[in-house]
């Protein structure tokens, strides 16, 4: 076990990037902050998009379905994120593309 005051050599040790001011908004739930840093953990560095399944999404974050649709609901409409159902040829539904917004 390493001294506990060495600094984390963040190159071998994976980390997440989250947008400040979503984690700053305190009118946002903490529910809402982790679905929101979950999506952060599976976003594309370029693009800024992700296919996370619900079940993904609900197992990392450990809320229920009705709280990630409540979550996902408010991030989209406070223009965190933009959330794009995906289907199938056959109409069967796919993953969404959840696509991280700038943020001003």
């Amino acid at each position: 076990m390493g001294n506990r005051n060495e600094v984390i050599d963040r190159r071998k040790s994976p980390f997440v990037m989250v947008t400040k001011k979503v984690l700053d908004d305190e009118s946002l739930k903490t529910s809402e902050k982790i679905i929101y840093s979950i999506l952060c953990m599976y976003a594309d560095n370029n693009t800024s998009e992700c296919w996370p399944s619900k079940k993904t999404l609900i197992n990392k974050s450990g809320v229920s379905n009705r709280t990630l649709d409540n979550g996902l609901k408010v991030l989209e409409s406070k223009t965190y994120i933009k959330v794009e159902r995906r289907y199938k040829n056959n109409g069967g539904q796919l993953s969404n593309k959840y696509v991280l917004l700038d943020v001003n």
